[in-house]
């Protein structure tokens, strides 16, 4: 597979400066072969190139007639719903302190007034 390729220049400059004789007619034919292959891929290459706006309009209307994939139902947020702003934790942490604070004063005051009809009416010692 991997053979040594003898190349294909010179490799003394005085083999550069004899001048090349006529070229073989199967040489010219392989030339002639590979330079109609390099143009055809030149204008093939330039065409694609010409062409590819329009390929891109059509593809992008192509793609605005179409829905995206459907999220999964119980997919994980990216965000961490467990984490509240301060401002937010201060309002709840408020709001819990004002009721717990209204719990005080109302068994306070049923336990005032427990006391007071046993003073009267004499439940217990």
């Amino acid at each position: 597979m991997n053979k040594k390729v003898r190349p294909s220049r010179p490799r003394y400059a005085s083999e550069l400066a004899k001048p090349l004789g006529p070229a073989k007619p199967a040489q010219m034919r392989q030339l002639q072969k590979s330079s109609r292959a390099l143009t055809e891929e030149i204008h093939r290459l330039e065409c694609t190139i010409a062409a590819a706006p329009a390929t891109m309009r059509r593809h992008r209307l192509a793609r605005m007639d179409t829905l995206p994939a459907l999220e999964p139902t119980f997919a994980k947020t990216k965000r961490s719903t467990k984490r509240m702003p301060l401002l937010q934790q201060r309002v709840q942490r408020n709001r819990r302190l004002s009721l717990l604070v209204e719990l005080i004063v109302v068994f306070a005051t049923l336990i005032a007034a427990l006391g007071w009809m046993n003073q009267w009416l004499h439940w217990w010692n």
